[in-house]
């Protein structure tokens, strides 16, 4: 049995009581549920229910969930990795710099954050939000990273910047077994209820920096100091407005043209199928009775009357309507800033410089959404290495500070990214160190100090670090 328990809607209302839910997240919450249905495919106005009884079909050519996961994959073609910049430059804190980066990488390995970073950006685009936990699994002696359910929360920031947040609260729906399981000091009967294992029970948590409290089918059960110092949720907002601290759906733009889509090809496949079955037309006739339609039938029309069959093909009529629809086509591709060329599908034999250009556009969209991105993974990746020294035992320096290394949009030539980083490193532009880390290198570090051994090995001279050429030419 799942833990987690989907509870009717006025029993959450309910556990939103005492002024935690505003005017403004009922409306988001509203948001949320009619963008998750346009994207499961429920892209027409009228009820399917009536259109079904009419016995007409309805056709849902479901480009927006297609145009979010395209997009999606070209943020994050591969996981990205992360840097921590040694402050201040001495050699203690370069090891526990190294040591920094390698606990991050083993992080999202086995936790498998990348495709959870996947995952929750297809969720940003679709809802406009998306959301984790990050908490200390005391069990397994390691961080916890979690997805939330943004529809789930209600946050609460200072009145004049919404990236300061100062409240967070979060309502979900668990079994008794799952709330004994998550929370093993909740007493296993709160007030005069007591947990059914497999009962479902409100719980609200209200985090601040300061307070934890904790609250199962309305009763209290915790009210604590905050363990960690500060809240434990990290929200990645879609294309917020700089005053606000939710983001918006990138469907807001894609409904009426899907919408419009859906109907056209509908119409057209209609049409299409009325052709094949012709329509008699039978002029000056009192009635039909005793003409049967099919092979080798014979009709006896009375003088002056004539029949004919009624050519919906003719005219040029399909032609206006496919003109039509291949409009609307590119009007979709505009407004999602995700040309054919993302597909495969550049329509005609390009250089690879009028490639780039043509795709340039999605390019674009992609660097505005790693902006974005770059914060979260900032504070993620901060809450992370505090809780590995705080609670995992690790020395770190007191390092928090992270820098995202992302794989390349487009595909790229490691032979020319080999030769750019031996350039910047001969042209003392860049270090080794952080051409290594660009090249892919989990531990630059520890790869340098392979690089000298062996270069001692066989050997090389002047095997100083930053001072051999072979160095600069292994890289």
């Amino acid at each position: 049995m799942s833990a987690l328990s989907p509870l009717p809607r006025e029993a959450i209302s309910t556990a939103w009581s005492h002024g935690l839910l505003g005017p403004e997240d009922e409306a988001r919450f509203g948001r949320y549920r009619r963008a998750l249905a346009f994207y499961g495919g429920e892209q027409w106005s009228e009820r399917a229910a009536s259109a079904s009884r009419r016995g007409e079909t309805r056709l849902v050519v479901n480009y927006a969930r297609t145009l979010v996961r395209k997009v999606a994959s070209y943020v994050f073609p591969a996981p990205v990795r992360f840097s921590v910049p040694p402050e201040p430059d001495e050699p203690a804190v370069r090891d526990a710099a190294n040591r920094a980066e390698r606990l991050l990488a083993a992080l999202g390995s086995e936790l498998d954050l990348g495709r959870l970073d996947l995952a929750l950006c297809i969720d940003a685009a679709v809802l406009g939000d998306a959301a984790v936990k990050v908490t200390w699994d005391a069990v397994r002696g390691q961080p916890r990273v979690v997805a939330v359910d943004p529809a789930t929360l209600s946050a609460r920031w200072a009145p004049d910047d919404p990236r300061d947040l100062r409240r967070m609260v979060q309502v979900y729906g668990l079994t008794g077994e799952g709330i004994a399981d998550l929370f093993p000091d909740v007493p296993r009967s709160t007030g005069p209820l007591g947990l059914d294992a497999g009962r479902g029970y409100a719980v609200v948590e209200e985090w601040t920096a300061e307070r934890w409290r904790l609250s199962v089918a309305g009763q209290l059960v915790h009210d604590r100091p905050n363990p960690y110092g500060w809240i434990p949720y990290v929200v990645v907002a879609n294309d917020p407005r700089p005053f606000s601290f939710w983001g918006q759906s990138d469907l807001d733009d894609l409904e009426d043209v899907c919408r419009e889509l859906n109907r056209r090809l509908t119409t057209l496949a209609r049409v299409l199928e009325l052709s094949g079955a012709p329509i008699a037309v039978l002029e000056n006739v009192d009635g039909s009775e005793g003409i049967s339609v099919g092979p080798g039938a014979k009709w006896e029309l009375p003088e002056g009357a004539r029949a004919y069959l009624l050519d919906l093909l003719g005219g040029g009529g399909v032609g206006l309507h496919i003109d039509y629809v291949n409009l609307l086509y590119r009007s979709l591709h505009d407004l999602s800033e995700t040309p054919r060329t993302a597909f495969g599908d550049a329509g005609r034999d390009l250089s690879g410089a009028a490639l780039e250009v043509e795709i340039q556009p999605l390019v674009q969209k992609v660097g505005r959404k790693r902006r974005l991105w770059d914060g979260f993974y900032t504070r993620r990746n901060a809450l992370l290495l505090d809780l590995l020294e705080r609670f995992g035992g690790e020395e770190l320096a007191g390092l928090r500070r992270t820098a995202t290394i992302w794989p390349s949009v487009l595909p790229s030539d490691t032979d020319g990214a080999v030769r750019n980083a031996v350039a910047l490193v001969g042209g003392g532009i860049q270090s080794r160190r952080t051409a290594i880390a660009a090249l892919g290198g989990d531990d630059p570090e520890a790869e340098l100090a392979r690089i000298v051994a062996e270069q001692a090995a066989f050997g090389g001279s002047d095997t100083a670090e930053g001072s051999s050429p072979a160095v600069t030419q292994a890289i």
